[in-house]
């Protein structure tokens, strides 16, 4: 009989840390997970968290003692990686288990020590004006002109980079008020996974963020739902399209519901929007849907990658599908198909340790534990009434955002 066992714990400056332990892990994966991200950002320091990555987390702007440890444990194999995305902020450590007490010390050093200097400010300044350059040209740049399409130019509809001026403005007060108010124990989860004791890992946390101060309580978050039309124009003859719907929040009873609607559309090769899309009508070859949950907001988010003469053709083919979806009754084969297609991805993740930390501690900061049996159990009990129910209900023109990359605005606004 499988099991996932873990342990919490929650330290006296409120720290709270979860433990899981992993008899046949062959590497120890720890994480602290910051509660501060592109949600907390105001539009005049849209861009400001991940500046604040870069200037605390860059290994070359560590303090004398966090970067002596760092580099011992690099020189040992250890891989290391600072992330920030909309709702978070991250830094972790992977190595091998012997290194657990040196990996802890490291972790806190680095995230209780964070002096911020002009040389490193400077330097991260310049850094992050080239990373600004090359970010529409990155992957990455789809999914923000998706979010952006559906809450606008706040909170989560942000561009995590920000932009150029915010950048250059930046300066050593904001950035340590922000240290000082965020980047705090009682803001932050820490994950430990590993063949390791309970015991052991609590207690080596407890001699290393022993003297981090707890501080007050953080500004509420809160979002507005505007979908748009958003579409940034190039010279090549393709386009990304994305068609995407408001959809379920990551507490909200339908996000199952939603993320099984996004395999029934665009999850492998027997997908609608696969079989209807690129195998009958030859529109395409790459299509599929994707979901995303959010504390604050959700959506499901359709991705087409057409030519660009054939865009409204595309659109109107994805609408048919959308329809059928909600009219005709969805069968029974293929609601088990869907439903074994998401618990198997969900069972991977469990064999891959670096994913398994970062939805562990994504999970943990929104106040709710990861178990891969849990989400199959939710998933197993939904029904085919109810996913076309809530298909009905998210797949409207007053939930949808239009957004691309290779045509305007004004070229997409004609689709409607």
């Amino acid at each position: 009989m499988f099991s996932e066992l873990v342990t919490k714990a929650v330290f006296e400056n409120c720290l709270q840390v979860t433990i899981r332990k992993i008899p046949h892990a062959r590497t120890l994966n720890i994480g602290v997970f910051i509660n501060h991200g592109v949600k907390n950002e105001e539009n005049h320091v849209n861009g400001i968290s991940h500046f604040i990555e870069h200037v605390s987390f860059n290994y070359t702007n560590m303090n004398s003692y966090a970067r002596r440890l760092l580099g011992e444990l690099m020189d040992r194999g250890a891989l290391y990686e600072a992330f920030t995305g909309k709702e978070m902020t991250r830094c972790t450590l992977s190595a091998q288990r012997e290194y657990l007490p040196m990996m802890i010390e490291c972790l806190g050093a680095i995230v209780m020590n964070n002096n911020v200097s002009m040389e490193s400010l400077e330097h991260e300044r310049n850094i992050i004006l080239h990373e600004a350059e090359t970010y529409f040209s990155s992957g990455r740049i789809r999914e923000e002109l998706v979010e952006q399409a559906l809450w606008g130019n706040r909170s989560l509809g942000q561009f995590v980079i920000g932009n150029r001026n915010n950048i250059l403005g930046f300066n050593r007060e904001q950035i340590e008020e922000r240290l000082h108010h965020y980047y705090i124990p009682n803001n932050t989860q820490m994950i430990v996974q590993g063949n390791v004791e309970p015991e052991e890992v609590i207690g080596q946390i407890d001699r290393h963020f022993h003297d981090w101060k707890y501080q007050g309580k953080q500004k509420d978050v809160v979002i507005e739902i505007e979908p748009s039309i958003l579409g940034l124009s190039t010279a090549t003859p393709r386009v990304d399209l994305n068609i995407s719907f408001v959809g379920a929040s990551f507490h909200s009873q339908e996000r199952q519901l939603m993320n099984l609607l996004s395999v029934i559309l665009g999850t492998g090769l027997k997908s609608r929007l696969h079989v209807e899309l690129r195998e009958k009508r030859e529109l395409a070859y790459l299509v599929f849907s994707y979901s995303q949950s959010y504390a604050l907001s959700g959506y499901l988010s359709i991705q087409v990658n057409c030519r660009r003469d054939q865009i409204k053709e595309v659109y109107e083919a994805v609408l048919s599908v959308l329809e059928e979806l909600k009219t005709e009754a969805i069968g029974e084969e293929e609601l088990q198909r869907v439903k074994a297609a998401r618990i198997t991805s969900l069972m991977q993740v469990p064999g891959n340790d670096a994913k398994l930390l970062q939805i562990t501690g994504r999970y943990a900061l929104l106040n709710r534990d990861f178990f891969v049996d849990l989400e199959r159990v939710e998933i197993e009990r939904l029904t085919a009434e109810e996913l076309q129910s809530f298909a009905c209900e998210l797949f409207t023109q007053d939930r949808m955002a239009l957004s691309a990359l290779g045509v305007g605005s004004e070229e997409l606004a004609i689709l409607l």
